[in-house]
């Protein structure tokens, strides 16, 4: 160690206020809702070489971990006083911007005449630009669609700004003073970063903060190795999907899948507490806005992120800094859904990172069974409404609320309502504030009653947000809304959550289920319903107390049908058989018709195609092997047909 005891835990707190305060800097002078209320922004501090030494644990987004930040400082050297990098690039960056609306900053620090860290912060602009309000779809298959891309650029050199490149950054958006407000915020955090380090290194000099920070560092590498070590050598492998268009892809009455589910497969290996994670068996990019951009980055922060969770939870005093994620190794095979090739599009990329967390939770409830948890809804849909102000003629963009759903059952306590662990750190917006800004008026937002997954230990229950249009033309994007079809896995006897769905005008004789919204204009008086799915439940639901079921009653979470279906001892022999994980029918369904073996068969055969031409490659063998089995499981005939007509007929021609 080199620092002394009392010297380290001074810095410690001294460097995480650093942090927090450029978040509440940020908080405070910030312009749009989803930076002040949602809290969809984040601060670090980063070593020069990189890596982030101290992060926020009490405001804005807690998912700064293991970012990438090394290629972007790299882009804009040399530095020199007041300089403030920008960028939203995805490609540019190294996977350090994971999908465009995310505009980072970042700014060396000095001391002693020398650059001895970086600060870095981001916020999640409410548009970007692109063809859609919100500048987020599923359907979008070019990064271009995307919304306005900027390249890493030096927004300030020297302390001079360029007002031409602010200017063009914010005019192509639909909401260029919210952006312009919340980049300048940024920069008031970056200031505050710099103001802050002249005064510790004033009392403790620039060496003494060098050797803490490396200290730090270390020290969360010892203690996150010596908690994994706990577990044993050995691997341990999950699967689990992402929906995406599949979930709209259905003609009504038809039941035909019109697109395959994108599959997430993590094994997660444990040698002396060091992990590997391993994506082999995940599907190749797609032609879907899901993408995620890591750069090939084995400790990225959308890869590890229920990893430092668990490791937090198990040690709360541990650093927070990316010394939690220094012995991660990763295979993330190059043209796959977790490593695509440039300009992939990436705006939902969430729904990937989510399923990822669902899947390394698998993963460490086979190591650990007695610590396992059940899964959450797996998904924060974001509602975004647009309008045009019938005064002015321009368009404005409004977030309404970041839905998720409810988490998992837990070791001895009970699912969370209305939250998740996966996306837990975004925070709702009062309603008030949405009928403020459009001309809608919001009719229920509530805990969804029977959504909970029945266990000894429940899940949570999922969200009702019921809204009405005021006026024609309030145009609603509920981006990201998954676990419509495949539900929220409960744990060791615990059965899955309910899944979610949304309904247009239910009640009426126009009611329709929509399944996953994606973009949709509103009429005056049309009514939205968006139910979110409830959390898995863990442990055997006949080993529940009968008090615990009442007072679920009671509180209007749990029906009487529901609770004499979910906790009637008599039910319990019909469940037996289905392993650790109870998946739930519609995957159970899927995993028949599509052999989990065919399925990895069908993945490897895709490496020999360049990565740009996998996701038709991919969609099209699907399919193919779809329509020749009819209604019956896929076979080695069937997908060995399907690849022949795909590939062998010059998939590879161009």
């Amino acid at each position: 160690m080199r620092s002394s005891p009392v010297t380290l835990e001074i810095l410690t707190h001294r460097l995480t206020a650093v942090v927090e305060e450029m978040a509440e800097t940020i908080r405070r002078t910030s312009f749009s809702v989803f930076v002040k209320q949602t809290a969809d922004f984040g601060t670090c501090l980063v070593t020069p070489r990189g890596e982030v030494f101290a992060a926020p644990r009490t405001i804005s987004g807690n998912l700064m971990i293991g970012i990438p930040a090394a290629t972007a400082i790299a882009s804009l050297a040399p530095y020199a006083p007041g300089d403030v990098g920008i960028s939203n690039d995805p490609d540019g960056t190294g996977g350090l911007v994971t999908h465009l609306p995310d505009v980072w900053l970042w700014a060396p620090l000095y001391a002693e005449g020398r650059i001895i860290a970086y600060a870095f912060s981001f916020v999640h602009a409410s548009d970007i630009g692109g063809d859609v309000p919100g500048s987020i779809s599923w359907h979008h298959t070019d990064i271009h669609q995307e919304g306005l891309l900027i390249p890493p650029a030096k927004l300030r050199e020297g302390g001079r700004l360029n007002e031409a490149l602010l200017r063009t950054a914010v005019a192509n958006t639909r909401v260029p003073e919210e952006n312009r407000g919340d980049i300048e915020a940024q920069l008031a955090g970056l200031a505050t970063a710099q103001r802050r380090i002249d005064e510790i290194t004033a009392t403790f000099g620039a060496a003494a903060v060098t050797d803490a920070v490396e200290d730090l560092l270390d020290e969360a590498e010892r203690r996150a190795t010596g908690i994994l070590r706990g577990f044993g050598d050995g691997s341990h492998r999950f699967v689990d999907y992402v929906e995406g268009l599949r979930a709209e892809g259905r003609p009504a009455g038809t039941g035909e899948v019109l697109v395959p589910p994108t599959r997430l497969a993590v094994e997660l290996t444990l040698t002396d507490g060091r992990p590997h994670l391993s994506f082999q068996g995940t599907s190749p990019q797609v032609a879907e806005a899901i993408n995620l951009p890591t750069g090939g980055e084995p400790g990225h922060y959308m890869l590890v992120f229920a990893l430092v969770n668990y490791l937090v939870s198990r040690d709360p005093g541990i650093p927070y800094n990316s010394g939690l994620v220094r012995a991660v190794t990763a295979d993330l095979p190059p043209g796959s859904i977790v490593n695509p090739g440039p300009g992939a599009t990436c705006g939902v990329r969430a729904a990937v990172f989510f399923r990822i967390m669902d899947c390394v939770l698998g993963c460490l409830a086979q190591a650990a069974p007695d610590a396992a948890l059940a899964t959450g809804s797996g998904a924060v849909a974001i509602a975004t409404v647009a309008h045009t102000d019938p005064t002015t003629g321009r368009r404005h963009v409004a977030v309404g609320q970041p839905l998720t759903g409810g988490s998992g059952g837990r070791p001895g306590l009970d699912g969370l309502h209305g939250t998740s662990y996966t996306g837990g750190w975004l925070r709702n917006v009062p309603n008030e504030l949405l009928e403020q800004d459009v001309p809608v008026l919001v009719e229920e937002y509530r805990y969804r009653p029977d959504s909970a997954g029945p266990g000894r230990h429940p899940g949570g229950a999922g969200i009702v947000l019921q809204l009405r249009a005021l006026a024609d033309g309030v145009t609603l994007a509920v981006r990201g809304m998954e676990r419509l079809e495949f539900q929220p896995w409960g744990v060791a006897g615990g059965l899955p959550g309910a899944p979610g769905r949304a309904v247009l005008n239910p009640g009426t004789p126009g009611e329709r289920e929509l399944g996953r919204v994606n973009v949709l204009e509103l009429a005056a008086g049309d009514v939205l319903r968006v139910e979110t799915a409830g959390g898995g439940g863990l442990g055997d639901p006949a080993e529940r107390p009968a008090a615990d079921v009442a007072r679920d009653q009671a509180r209007g979470l749990l029906t009487e049908d529901a609770a004499r279906r979910a906790y009637d001892v008599d039910a319990a022999p019909t469940r037996a058989g289905r392993g650790l994980f109870d998946v739930g029918p519609a995957r159970r369904a899927h995993e028949a018709r599509w052999p989990p073996p065919l399925q990895e068969r069908l993945i490897a055969a895709l490496d020999a195609l360049p990565p740009a031409r996998r996701p038709a490659a991919y969609r099209r063998a699907y399919l193919a092997a779809e329509r020749a089995a009819g209604t019956g499981p896929i076979t080695d005939a069937f997908l060995a047909a399907a690849l022949r007509a795909v590939i062998d007929q010059k998939e590879t021609r161009s």
